[in-house]
């Protein structure tokens, strides 16, 4: 009976242990994409929907955007999170107009919306980081009714790569990362998004 009890003990212990341990754990997470939410600055794509049409407008908007900021935040190129966020913010009309004009360019009526604000974004790999599924600050554009498979990218620090299969990071853009981003963020992003935690249970 004792050594029954005994099992029951050591086994409730190591579960309450394991659930101890899964919650810290979650915590971390969460704090860890948190803090690099409060880093970055992402871009979103929505196209109107998934015809070739729509996808072909929503990659030709893309370009024609990327293009124009890079214009605007390399005239201010000290630039850290926050002046990107107003500099983007201070354009959108602008930013909104060229998508406009890509737009009717190619025979397309859709309306177009270009907005500055908060996003949700599934876990997304550029390159060789990994950034955690959440909330981050974005500039979005939505094509038509936005129901398209979307595109993602990084404005801060610079990681938007027209081919996400071959894509090369800017070095620039690498460096900026590890600066902004406490080692164990960093560290998370580089392993895709794994946190590397030591774990032991004592009886």
């Amino acid at each position: 009976m004792k050594r029954r009890n005994l099992a029951w003990m050591a086994g409730a212990a190591a579960g309450t242990a394991m659930l101890i341990f899964m919650i810290g754990l979650h915590r971390e997470e969460q704090k860890i994409q948190q803090e690099i939410a409060a880093s970055v600055v992402r871009f979103h794509v929505k196209a109107n929907s998934d015809t070739r049409k729509d996808q072909d407008n929503k990659l030709a908007v893309r370009d024609a955007l990327l293009e124009k900021i890079e214009e605007l935040l390399d005239e201010n190129s000290d630039q850290d999170k926050e002046e990107t966020e107003k500099i983007l913010r201070r354009h959108l009309p602008e930013l909104e107009t060229c998508a406009e004009k890509v737009l009717r360019e190619r025979n397309c009526s859709q309306s177009v919306e270009v907005s500055f604000g908060e996003s949700w974004f599934p876990q997304k790999t550029y390159g060789e980081y990994t950034f955690p599924s959440g909330n981050y600050e974005a500039l979005k554009v939505t094509i038509g009714e936005g129901d398209g498979h979307n595109w993602w990218c990084m404005l801060y620090p610079s990681m938007c790569f027209p081919d996400a299969f071959h894509a090369v990071p800017d070095e620039e853009g690498e460096e900026t990362l590890e600066k902004v981003l406490s080692d164990e963020a960093y560290d998370s992003v580089l392993r895709h998004g794994k946190l590397r935690f030591s774990f032991f249970l004592a009886f």
